[in-house]
């Protein structure tokens, strides 16, 4: 009668199995995400400089009325951040001093695509528009502007002028009579507020 085997007793491997933690992977884990958060916001505040610095060197090239200059610098600036209305404004404004219409359109469509409530930016495309005797993209650009900002008066002028430019009296009398009652109610403002507030230092 033969004799029965004993099985074999299975080594343990001296390797950790892979699912146990060590207890760093955690630990590691946030350093990481720490290296990343500091890296992200040095690159942030790199890009914050530059873009101040070139509009600031922009601004000035507008002042003296180097309008190449000043396109370069703003393209510079849109080429850190894309979404910097005040650089696509005045990218706007030095095309326009240079007589390239068209470019200075595009900017000005660009800079209200990023800050819809600023006022300058319709103005100055409804201005170009005008220049070029393009009435009805003017209006077109007026009443949308109106539409996202209705409490500015200009807006309403202006559009009133355009209205005249066009034959369009009735028109022209309503958005008028519009920019004359919002401005005379900005001017009660400041007097109602003072009738109801306390003197200053008297509060």
């Amino acid at each position: 009668m033969s004799k029965m085997k004993k099985p074999k007793r299975l080594e343990q491997s001296s390797q950790p199995s892979a699912l146990v933690q060590t207890g760093n992977e955690p630990t590691l884990i946030q350093q990481r995400q720490q290296e990343e958060h500091i890296r992200r916001g040095q690159m942030a505040l790199h890009i914050h400089q530059t873009v101040a610095k070139h509009l600031k060197r922009g601004a000035a090239a507008l002042n003296t009325k180097e309008y190449r200059k000043a396109i370069e610098e703003f393209k510079t600036v849109l080429q850190h951040n894309r979404e910097v209305a005040e650089a696509h404004f005045h990218l706007g404004l030095a095309y326009f001093m240079l007589g390239t219409y068209e470019e200075a359109i595009d900017a000005y469509k660009r800079a209200i695509a990023c800050a819809p409530t600023e006022v300058l930016g319709y103005l100055n495309l409804a201005a170009t528009y005008r220049m070029l005797k393009r009435y009805d993209e003017a209006v077109a650009v007026y009443t949308r502007a109106i539409a996202v900002i209705p409490q500015n008066a200009e807006l309403h002028s202006e559009l009133a002028a355009v209205y005249t430019f066009q034959g369009k009296r009735r028109e022209a009398i309503d958005a008028y009579k519009t920019a004359m009652r919002l401005k005379l109610t900005r001017e009660k403002q400041p007097r109602e507020t003072d009738a109801t507030s306390p003197p200053v230092g008297l509060s």
